[in-house]
């Protein structure tokens, strides 16, 4: 399973499309998202007026991306490999985007990926047993 192709796909009663992710690396959340912790440092220029913000944009991309590359992805794998435990998130992008996420072992990953199929394909919030809801985004 890879959390870049879906592990499940599902056509809800409504005609909604729904694809369910299972994934073990976590990387740390942007702002407002679940996952976000305001305690880590963020890579970030200070810039004193728009003009002089416009021209550093491009940088903070690359600064980012180099973030990222350097650091997010390595630290998550590492976590990832000291783990069992797995995210199931349920996306559809029609008629707006939402997602349900839990959190769950290796043990019950396939029976959650299921539940929640299920669950989803009969127009039922999904509510996986052996599986922490960690919500919704919209």
């Amino acid at each position: 399973m890879s959390v870049f192709r879906p592990a499940a796909r599902v056509t809800g009663p409504d005609g909604r499309e729904w694809e369910l992710y299972a994934f073990r690396i976590q990387l740390r959340g942007r702002r407002g998202e679940p996952g976000f912790d305001p305690d880590l440092p963020e890579p970030r220029l200070a810039a004193a007026g728009g003009a002089v913000d416009g021209v550093l944009w491009p940088f903070r991309g690359v600064l980012r991306l180099l973030a990222l590359a350097l650091w997010e992805l390595p630290r998550a794998g590492l976590k990832a490999l000291g783990s069992d435990e797995w995210t199931i998130e349920a996306v559809t992008w029609q008629p707006r985007r939402t997602a349900y996420t839990w959190r769950t072992t290796q043990e019950y990953r396939g029976h959650v990926l299921a539940q929640v199929e299920g669950q989803l394909a009969r127009g039922e919030v999904p509510r996986p047993r052996h599986a922490r809801y960690l919500g919704a985004s919209r």
